[in-house]
């Protein structure tokens, strides 16, 4: 039996069904919402904006992490996609590793009219996308602080090793 979900991944998982009714997807009918809690605990949400010219159009799940890079939000706690076999894009899976560390939770909420209710699943962004294109390995980004890749290297050694303040 799988562990109910909590509070705040309940609201998630409401956020991306509430998003897809938004979604713009006149060529595929196909309409997704997504939504991510990031690390302040703050939700942003995304839809499907589908274009007559297919390369042109955008999945919710960039939708839904670009609305909190440009609000300032860089650290994903928690990914939410919401849609008919709701399955992230290759594209989608490579963004959410820019975005996430090692234990980013990624809940998969099918919306099947059929059974009658949703079914979710949940697993880590980092196990959709094994071999994922990591741009700090690759030397593309330097070592600094503000570096986010770098942040979700160091933050498990941080928890680890409490910090000790040098006295003047």
């Amino acid at each position: 039996m799988a562990k109910p979900l909590t509070k705040v991944y309940r609201r998630l998982v409401e956020a991306a069904k509430l998003a897809r009714k938004r979604a713009y997807a006149p060529y595929s009918h196909y309409p997704v919402g997504a939504a991510v809690l990031t690390e302040s605990g703050r939700i942003f949400c995304g839809a499907n904006v589908e274009n007559a010219s297919y390369g042109l159009s955008i999945c919710a799940e960039r939708v839904a992490i670009f609305n909190a890079v440009v609000r300032g939000e860089k650290v994903l706690k928690a990914v939410c996609v919401a849609g008919r076999s709701a399955r992230p894009c290759g594209a989608c899976r490579q963004v959410m590793v820019e975005f996430s560390g090692k234990e980013t939770d990624l809940l998969l909420v099918d919306l099947d009219p059929n059974q009658g209710r949703d079914s979710v699943k949940k697993t880590r962004v980092f196990a959709m996308l094994p071999g994922a294109f990591d741009p700090l390995d690759s030397g593309l980004l330097p070592q600094h602080p503000q570096n986010l890749l770098r942040h979700r290297k160091t933050a498990a050694k941080k928890r680890r090793r409490p910090t000790q303040r040098k006295e003047a």
